[in-house]
């Protein structure tokens, strides 16, 4: 039987990375070591493989033949390996390790750290990575791998990833208490189109489901001032700098004293669901820590506010 070649899973974590991001700085960014000793990494897997794996360019590196033979089945043996540590760690009834959840920020406002802080109680010797962002990104880390699971919203198509707990969600207009519509159980996005909007970025889901809503109603909204955290978003209306639109789960389940939440007519919805990659099995501790989130998840996005839908 021919010898295996004795591949670190340094390396093998160096290959898979530089396939993903294409490009040497990109990779040992992610890595957190030097541009250098990736490059190391990457020559002493071809030295003991007796293959070139990559073709390096000037700006971007490309997989030779054997690369993308070899490079698939590394990427399987590390999710493997993982999934096992995990698998040993749980084997003295407590669990530890580490759980990486990628989140829309809508999702980690309030659910999320509720769902922590139950979680946490129960299993204190688990470490938590949060990576809270906008829909591409929260997809993005659901299919390199990066995140355990996400909480975003289920891609059009597919390509290997599983949703579950899908809900559609409603989204609600947030006033100042001082704004003369406040106490309105709903309102329309003409009613408010002579105010200032404060939103989420241009490439944000729920921004593009407002634009669009918009559009159909023939109106343009004047999206003067934008931010990319929800606690600041609610910091703004509250101080009379505008309005906005939030999903439900943004929301606190006590009411937000200092704003007016209404309905808006007719209902913009998102939907929104836990996604995994569907060949990369769901750890113990992931699996124990969605039994805590997906009631409480499904629980705030089926809020209601602003009177009676």
């Amino acid at each position: 039987m021919e010898e295996l070649p004795d591949l670190t899973v340094k390396q093998l974590r160096a290959v898979v990375t530089l396939s993903k991001s294409g490009k040497f700085t990109a990779a040992a960014a992610e890595l957190g070591i030097s541009q250098p000793g990736l490059s190391r990494l990457i020559q002493q897997a071809e030295e003991l493989l007796g293959v070139a794996l990559f073709i390096r360019g000037t700006r971007a590196v490309a997989q030779t033949e054997a690369g993308r033979a070899f490079i698939p089945a590394a990427e399987k043996t590390l999710d493997e390996l993982l999934q096992q540590v995990r698998n040993v760690r749980t084997l003295d009834g407590e669990l530890r390790g580490q759980i990486v959840i990628a989140s829309l920020m809508s999702i980690s406002h309030h659910v999320l750290p509720t769902a922590l802080a139950e979680f946490r109680t129960r299993y204190p010797k688990m470490h938590i990575r949060i990576r809270e962002g906008l829909q591409s990104g929260v997809l993005e880390d659901v299919r390199s791998g990066v995140a355990d699971f996400g909480v975003g919203s289920p891609p059009t198509t597919q390509h290997g990833i599983d949703v579950r707990s899908a809900v559609d969600e409603s989204c609600y207009a947030i006033l100042p208490r001082s704004h003369s519509l406040a106490r309105s159980s709903a309102v329309t996005l003409r009613d408010l189109v002579s105010d200032t909007f404060v939103s989420m970025p241009t490439d944000s889901g729920l921004r593009r489901l407002v634009d669009a809503a918009a559009a159909q109603q023939g109106v343009t909204l004047d999206h003067c001032i934008v931010i990319n955290q929800y606690q600041s978003l609610f910091d703004f209306v509250t101080n009379g700098l505008g309005v906005s639109v939030v999903p439900a789960s943004a929301l606190s389940p006590s009411r937000e004293p200092a704003l007016g939440v209404c309905r808006l007519r007719p209902q913009i919805r998102r939907r929104v669901g836990i996604l995994h990659r569907a060949e990369r099995p769901l750890s113990a501790s992931s699996e124990e820590f969605l039994r805590i989130f997906q009631p409480m998840f499904v629980e705030a996005t089926e809020r209601r506010f602003g009177g009676r839908p």
